[in-house]
């Protein structure tokens, strides 16, 4: 009965220890499942950590450039703007210097010599000059120097001065109005001025 008790016990003893060995392996894989899904969570953190940042530097850039875009944008309409003034300011100030010269002893003989050639333009007897009514008191003067048949009319569009010309037998007219003339002059103050936008 001894040997019996003794086999139990030993029994009983191996029992334990291979319930200790089970245990121990259990544990053993429970760690490393647990520090396998430790890790897996942290990469996933990680992963989702980095892509919300890239988000948020992707919008941060967008927001940038949106800002950047609407500052250059802004910049650009002061500078259109200031442009424009500057544009006006020139071409009010050589519109007040030509209405200066209309009242000037230099105006006649300079409708006189602009009539001879717009005249010549056309080769022929017959022309019509358009003019200011405020200029009407040199077409006598601008006759006598053609020395040849010519007609004269008033035009409320030309309000600087000057002399716009046609035929009646050509389908052509010739322009030397001042409003036509600093009206032309615009395109070339855009792009000689140096006040381009680019």
């Amino acid at each position: 009965m001894a040997e019996l008790l003794d086999q139990k016990d030993k029994f009983s003893t191996a029992i334990n220890h291979y319930a200790e060995e089970q245990r121990n392996q259990v544990e053993v894989e429970i760690a490393a499942y647990q520090k396998k899904e430790l890790e897996e969570a942290e990469n996933q953190i990680l992963l989702e950590c980095y892509q919300m940042i890239q988000r948020e530097m992707t919008e941060m850039r967008a927001k940038i450039a949106r800002e950047n875009a609407k500052r250059e944008i802004d910049a650009q309409h002061i500078f259109l703007k200031r442009r424009s003034e500057i544009t006006d300011e020139v071409f009010s100030r050589a519109a007040s210097k030509l209405k200066d010269f209309t009242s000037s002893k230099e105006y006649g003989p300079y409708l006189e010599k602009s009539a001879r050639k717009l005249a010549g333009f056309f080769g022929r007897p017959g022309v019509v000059f358009s003019l200011r009514t405020e200029d009407t008191e040199y077409e006598d003067m601008i006759r006598q120097a053609l020395g040849r048949p010519c007609g004269f009319q008033t035009d409320p569009a030309i309000v600087l001065g000057g002399l716009r010309a046609f035929h009646p037998d050509v389908d052509v007219s010739a322009d030397a109005t001042f409003d036509t003339l600093l009206r032309d002059q615009h395109e070339w103050f855009k792009k000689e001025s140096g006040l381009n936008v680019t």
